[in-house]
């Protein structure tokens, strides 16, 4: 097993990540080198699954999109988290043809970017955080009150 892949699956067992599965925050779907698939819970409870490629980790930030497990595909664009200007902004399908996340811990949304340094520090990929810190983005982003809830 490669070093990359060692890393993830420690991280996937660690204090910081379990705790977050504690808290309903995100829940670990399955792992298929070298991408995982978690699910991150938004205000409504709705569960958003992520598919993340991991290769480089933690060194190399992830990066991912929404996904359909049941499809095996990147979730259509309809049924991406809608909301105001912060949710469209980082969830935007247009974005890499919707294969990565518009925010500053996504390894191919930082390139190009160098203003997000000064301007997002906290957001900006941290190994030592490992795959919590890209969750953590995400799930404080379906958590806002910009997001708009999913019709019941």
């Amino acid at each position: 097993m490669a070093p990359d892949e060692q890393s993830l699956r420690a991280d996937l067992v660690s204090a910081r990540f379990l705790s977050g599965e504690d808290r309903n925050r995100w829940q670990f779907k399955k792992l298929e080198w070298p991408f995982v698939y978690i699910n991150v819970t938004a205000r409504d409870r709705r569960e958003y699954t992520l598919r993340l490629n991991c290769s480089g980790f933690p060194m190399n930030p992830p990066t991912g999109t929404f996904w359909d497990l049941s499809t095996g595909c990147r979730l259509t664009f309809d049924k991406w988290p809608q909301g105001g200007e912060r949710l469209q902004l980082a969830f935007k399908p247009g974005w890499q043809g919707g294969d990565a996340l518009y925010i500053p811990c996504d390894r191919a949304s930082i390139v190009g970017h160098g203003d997000w340094f000064a301007q997002y520090p906290q957001l900006i990929w941290k190994p030592a955080k490992g795959i919590s810190h890209y969750l953590e983005v995400v799930h404080e982003l379906l958590q806002s009150r910009d997001y708009v809830c999913a019709p019941a």
